[in-house]
């Protein structure tokens, strides 16, 4: 995927995720109060994979310094434009294969960048000789086994759980990873795995929710994902180069 498309495909990331912004921040905090569990220390924490800002957000609030890495230019200036305020953090114009050394920084975060990548492997591999030995890793995709797409097969909307639908393809995913895959991959990239989980069970669709749900039943249902995390609408994983 070359400059140019992802550039497309951020320009409409962004309204495609107004649907249900209220929804994603609740999930990504609480993506985020799990990754501070785990977190090497406060002083540096660098993104690869911008999205639409709400991690990168919340990042700047508890860390000293955060390096936002993206490809894209326009995903780049639309964070600036939303973090003005935030003088913590620095922008990267970068494919997360092109990084040069950021050994220096104690911790990466990859929320939802997996999936669009052509060669997910190799990048997470190269990732792997850029950053120090005691660097914590923190990565999130859709989870394929998610309930919604379960319920969508049975209804034949979609023809299997992985299948990609209009809102992936809107986005530019590659895949949908289902738990097993996701740990191949990065235990085949030479990391090793410190916690796998999920972020909340999701029975509907993003703006379904998000219409009819109250914020007390969507913490609920964000609650229950931390015990059925093989079942969430994202799963993520925690991890250390080997």
């Amino acid at each position: 995927m070359d400059k140019n498309e992802l550039d497309e495909i951020a320009k409409g990331y962004d309204g495609l995720h107004d649907e249900w912004l209220d929804l994603l921040k609740l999930v990504r905090e609480n993506e985020f109060r799990v990754f501070l569990q785990y977190a090497q220390g406060r002083n540096s924490v660098a993104e690869i994979g911008l999205g639409n800002g709400v991690f990168t957000k919340l990042l700047s609030t508890q860390f000293e310094k955060v390096i936002a890495i993206d490809a894209s230019f326009e995903a780049i200036e639309y964070v600036k434009k939303e973090l003005k305020n935030h003088h913590n953090v620095q922008y990267i114009e970068a494919f997360v294969e092109q990084l040069r050394s950021i050994d220096t920084v104690d911790n990466v975060v990859m929320s939802h960048l997996l999936e669009h990548l052509d060669d997910p492997i190799s990048a997470l591999m190269h990732l792997k000789t850029i950053i120090n030995e005691k660097s914590t890793v923190y990565i999130s995709v859709p989870n394929a086994f998610s309930l919604h797409r379960q319920v969508a097969v049975k209804m034949g909307l979609l023809p299997t759980i992985d299948s990609l639908n209009n809102t992936d393809l809107k986005l530019g995913h590659k895949r949908v990873y289902t738990p097993t895959l996701l740990r191949e991959h990065v235990l085949r990239s030479g990391f090793f795995i410190i916690k796998f989980g999920g972020s909340m069970i999701k029975p509907l669709t993003n703006k379904q929710i998000q219409d009819s749900w109250d914020k007390k039943m969507i913490e609920g249902f964000i609650a229950l994902g931390n015990d059925y995390p093989e079942l969430c609408g994202d799963i993520y994983i925690i991890a250390k180069r080997i």
